[in-house]
């Protein structure tokens, strides 16, 4: 990094000098805000702005079913419209990692890598599931229902419990837990209900995660 670069060479300034230690550790401190700035994936009020776009998808679906009787599931119309805001949210998301990592190699890439990879599998488990039950003669309840509604939110936030924890990431651990926890009680309160529960569980985890990784910011500009 670059102030990385200017603290180095700081230190060997002046003839050879000995750096000041205050002033050594001013510029080491103003390193490590940078790098806290840098390695933040995504700006709170980007991330929150996410979890409300995700709450809007969500309760669009619950509106394009709610009232059906027998259940048929969402129309075409309001799925596309999910897909192209998650491909929105998929979009900013990348957009800032690129930026927060740019330059990064080794060890530290290799794992989000690593981690990328695990996230996206997990994604393929509620699909998988959903054509298994649909071969099985399951109800339109479930299979475009429930499982599309909650699975997701179990599978996916259960992946990234499991990977917040071993970075002692308590943040996106607590996001975590509050996703998979919404799509657990959609699974418990019907076809219709289940989109809109699943949406308000994503809102909370996403929402929270953004407040939570602001106060880190703040804390960290204030020591």
């Amino acid at each position: 990094m670059d102030n990385t670069r200017d603290l180095e060479q700081a230190a060997t300034a002046g003839n050879g000098d000995v750096l000041d230690p205050r002033e050594a550790a001013r510029l080491l401190e103003q390193t490590s805000r940078e790098a806290r700035r840098q390695f933040s994936m995504n700006p709170p009020l980007a991330t929150a702005l996410m979890g409300v776009l995700v709450l809007l998808a969500y309760g669009a679906l619950w509106l394009s079913v709610l009232g059906q009787q027998p259940y048929t599931g969402p129309n075409l119309g309001v799925i596309g419209l999910v897909y192209a805001t998650v491909a929105v949210a998929i979009g900013v998301s990348v957009t800032f990692y690129r930026r927060a990592t740019a330059g990064v190699s080794g060890p530290s890439a290799r794992q989000r890598t690593v981690e990328g990879i695990a996230i996206l599998v997990s994604y393929l488990g509620s699909p998988v599931i959903q054509t298994a039950l649909k071969y099985d003669g399951a109800s339109a309840a479930i299979v475009y229902g429930v499982i599309p509604a909650a699975a997701p939110l179990i599978i996916v936030g259960t992946t990234v419990a499991g990977i917040a924890a071993t970075k002692a990431d308590w943040p996106q651990f607590g996001a975590s837990l509050a996703v998979v926890t919404g799509g657990v009680v959609a699974a418990f309160v019907g076809p219709i209900d289940a989109w809109l529960v699943a949406g308000i569980g994503l809102f909370v985890g996403v929402v929270g995660y953004a407040a939570a990784t602001a106060w880190q910011r703040r804390a960290a500009d204030r020591g």
